[in-house]
């Protein structure tokens, strides 16, 4: 006892914003979660960004990411891949500017049509995403992960997807 970090998994979630950002993110990346400080009409908005180049190991960096635009990881490394949806971006900004834990996002397959029960397609909140999951690590205590955990139920309640949504705490023994 003493020893053990929490982590949290946000899984069944998309990334939003393909239509904006066009970018393709193999799975085996770890993607950056931060706040989208200059987002005049979401003051909670929060960007997910490719690692620098620097952060990947050197013999990925030409794999191709899109084959339809040719781009490689060292094309769009470093640049925002798209957005946390609305209201768990106000949990995660919360998250963000009260605790100290790292907050990461994998992609689970390609972008596609916004899927039920996502907004269709067609309208508002839907259009082009990328199915994800999001991660909460580096949390020092049982307790602080309950607290994150109840910031992160109360701004997933406030979503229509809501019901695919699942939130897993997770104890990670050193």
């Amino acid at each position: 006892m003493g020893n053990e970090i929490w982590s949290i998994t946000i899984a069944n979630c998309v990334i939003k914003g393909y239509h904006e950002f066009k970018i393709r993110v193999p799975t085996w990346i770890s993607l950056r979660v931060d706040r989208e400080y200059s987002n005049r009409h979401d003051v909670d908005a929060c960007l997910v960004w490719m690692p620098t180049l620097p952060e990947i190991p050197e013999n990925k960096h030409m794999d191709i990411t899109d084959p339809k635009r040719f781009f490689t990881i060292q094309d769009v490394a470093g640049l925002p891949v798209g957005r946390a949806p609305k209201f768990l971006a106000a949990g995660l900004r919360q998250i963000m500017d009260n605790e100290t834990a790292t907050l990461t996002c994998k992609t689970t397959g390609e972008p596609c049509q916004s899927f039920h029960p996502w907004p269709h397609h067609l309208n508002v909140g839907g259009g082009v995403v990328i199915p994800c999951v999001f991660y909460v690590d580096g949390i020092e205590c049982e307790a602080k992960a309950k607290l994150i955990s109840n910031i992160l139920y109360k701004a997933i309640d406030k979503m229509p997807e809501k019901c695919v949504i699942e939130i897993k705490i997770n104890e990670i023994v050193n």
